[in-house]
């Protein structure tokens, strides 16, 4: 009897053991998730275009239409590159008029060619002082002659002379307004010694200031610093005149420190000073060929001629000569 129901225990045990076996491997068969057939896409990585962004934004003509809330609301909008805005133009400022203390006005410009390539009317200077002080009348009058220095600038100022078969009257005879006294950089001494050479052309602008202070009293005066020279094509195109690109480099050191003598000349008299010289080189410290005349590339541009102009009338208009 005993041994009939120690059988039937080893008889539960074992089929509790088979059981609790099958039930935990059924259990792993749904805690463990079968593996997915399905493969698992991964997002393409879209190839870099070979169109810029910025070119096609160019090649897509701007229609300046603005989306509107609806379509803004589209669940899978089409991207378009935003509109620019089409620059309106500012309007150009108007100078505040000015009234002159007198109507007629003569001004004069002493130099050699960079003044007598201005023309008869100082590239526009008349138009541009009569747009500040309309109740004035300006009248020009160019003395400069070409391939001529300093000292001859200074003869200029008392005597009479002729210019390309005129002949013309001394500065002080014709009694104007305003006298602006270029530089006479592009034509400096020939002597062997830079310093020595500045000093004299120092000491020649000090004599027509004094000149025409004496003579003169009543005249105002401007010295003015033209445009500078480009070492890389000076000369070329104008006849006569053959460089090496060193000659090219010595002649335009040689002219830039005529100019920056004239400059700082007028600063230390107070003298009113227009600089076109500064504005026109670039970073390099050289000429800016916009500015040059692209058939001898030593005289002005059209551009040059403006600067030029523009930079004496501003002289006049800032140190208030007119009023």
């Amino acid at each position: 009897m005993y041994h009939e129901y120690m059988r039937w225990i080893a008889v539960l045990i074992i089929g509790s053991s088979l059981v609790f076996t099958v039930s935990v491997y059924a259990a792993e068969a749904i805690i463990s998730p079968l593996p997915d057939p399905t493969p698992i896409l991964l997002p393409k990585v879209a190839a870099k275009p070979l169109v810029s962004f910025g070119d096609l934004l160019s090649a897509i003509p701007d229609t300046g239409v603005v989306l509107s809330a609806a379509a803004a609301a589209t669940p899978t909008p089409t991207l378009m590159p935003t509109p620019t805005e089409t620059p309106v133009a500012s309007p150009t400022p108007t100078l505040a008029t000015r009234t002159a203390r007198k109507k007629p006005w003569t001004i004069t410009l002493l130099g050699d060619s960079m003044i007598d390539t201005l023309g008869p009317i100082g590239s526009g200077l008349a138009g541009r002082l009569n747009t500040i002080y309309p109740n004035a009348t300006f009248t020009i009058i160019n003395h400069g002659v070409g391939a001529e220095n300093i000292d001859s600038g200074l003869r200029r100022l008392t005597n009479s002379y002729s210019y390309l078969g005129l002949g013309r009257n001394s500065v002080v005879s014709e009694k104007p307004d305003v006298v602006v006294v270029e530089s006479f950089g592009y034509n400096p001494y020939p002597l062997p010694d830079i310093n020595d050479a500045l000093t004299t052309h120092w000491l020649r602008l000090a004599a027509i200031v004094d000149t025409i202070r004496r003579e003169l009293p009543e005249t105002k005066i401007v010295i003015a610093a033209t445009i500078a020279p480009n070492w890389d094509t000076f000369g070329d195109g104008a006849p006569n005149i053959s460089m090496s690109p060193e000659g090219k480099r010595t002649k335009v050191e040689e002219i830039d420190k005529y100019i920056e003598n004239t400059i700082a000349f007028a600063k230390s008299q107070g003298i009113p000073l227009a600089d076109a010289y500064h504005p026109s080189l670039d970073i390099k410290g050289n000429g800016k060929p916009v500015f040059i005349n692209p058939g001898d590339h030593i005289h002005y541009s059209d551009s040059g001629r403006t600067l030029f102009s523009q930079t004496i009338a501003g002289a006049i208009l800032t140190n208030s000569l007119l009023e």
